[in-house]
């Protein structure tokens, strides 16, 4: 990290989705731009990755991951123990239960997301951290499988567990005996707008010193991208350095 005041919070502010549509990436890269985020990841079965992989090599400065997923769009394996998981098409579904994590769909859901890893570096892209869509990373009977991504790719930069928002099941890596010993998060983590909402005052402060803010620019409920380019730092009672994960 830079030189800072000791005052500073360092956050990282992540953009979610990237790749998913054009007008996300579009959104994304010019947030990145304008200096308000230096963070995103790709969900990899999105239908503009091959756009935002183009534009990558123009942001050095940003850090970029892999958003995991098994609950949108279609698989890049045609694994049939991923069918329990599955809706009727063949896609993704966030619905799935997770009673139907057995033993088989674990090691399904590992070569899927070894899969959406693989296609990433095989475009050229140098992978900076993990989280996951719709937190997926962090249901307990996955945290072997995302374990076992971290040491075979040798990322072990994560999101970690939610900070300032209610969460059932443990926290992953914190209290999960499979944690890789290496892995490297931020000291909170929740979305940008719960963020403001209790440190937008003006009055309190928060005592973590790195923070990961979670961001959807350009999604259909889109209120960060009006957010970012406001004045939210100035209703805050600190001062604020956004960093990449690389800066962890």
């Amino acid at each position: 990290m830079t030189q800072s005041s000791s005052d500073t919070i360092f956050c990282v502010i992540n953009a979610d989705d990237l790749g998913i549509s054009q007008e996300v990436n579009d959104r994304i890269f010019q947030l990145m731009d304008q200096g308000h985020l230096r963070s995103a990841t790709m969900i990899m079965n999105g239908a503009a990755v091959g756009n935002a992989v183009a534009k990558i090599p123009d942001y050095p400065h940003c850090s970029f991951g892999i958003h995991l997923n098994i609950t949108y769009g279609t698989p890049l394996t045609h694994n049939p123990s991923l069918t329990p998981i599955l809706d009727p098409h063949g896609q993704f579904t966030e619905g799935f239960s997770r009673d139907n994590l057995t033993p088989a769909v674990q090691q399904a859901v590992f070569t899927e997301w070894s899969a959406q890893i693989d296609r990433a570096l095989a475009m050229g892209l140098w992978v900076s951290h993990l989280d996951s869509h719709h937190h997926v990373h962090r249901i307990p009977a996955l945290f072997s499988s995302l374990t076992r991504i971290q040491r075979q790719y040798g990322i072990h930069r994560l999101r970690g567990s939610w900070t300032i928002f209610p969460e059932e099941g443990d926290h992953y890596p914190d209290n999960h005996v499979d944690a890789n010993h290496q892995t490297i998060t931020t000291q909170a983590f929740t979305a940008l707008y719960t963020f403001m909402q209790h440190f937008g005052d003006g009055r309190s402060k928060p005592l973590p010193k790195t923070w990961e803010l979670m961001t959807h620019p350009g999604s259909p409920y889109d209120g960060d991208s009006l957010l970012l380019q406001g004045p939210w730092r100035q209703r805050l009672c600190f001062p604020v350095e956004i960093i990449s994960f690389y800066e962890l």
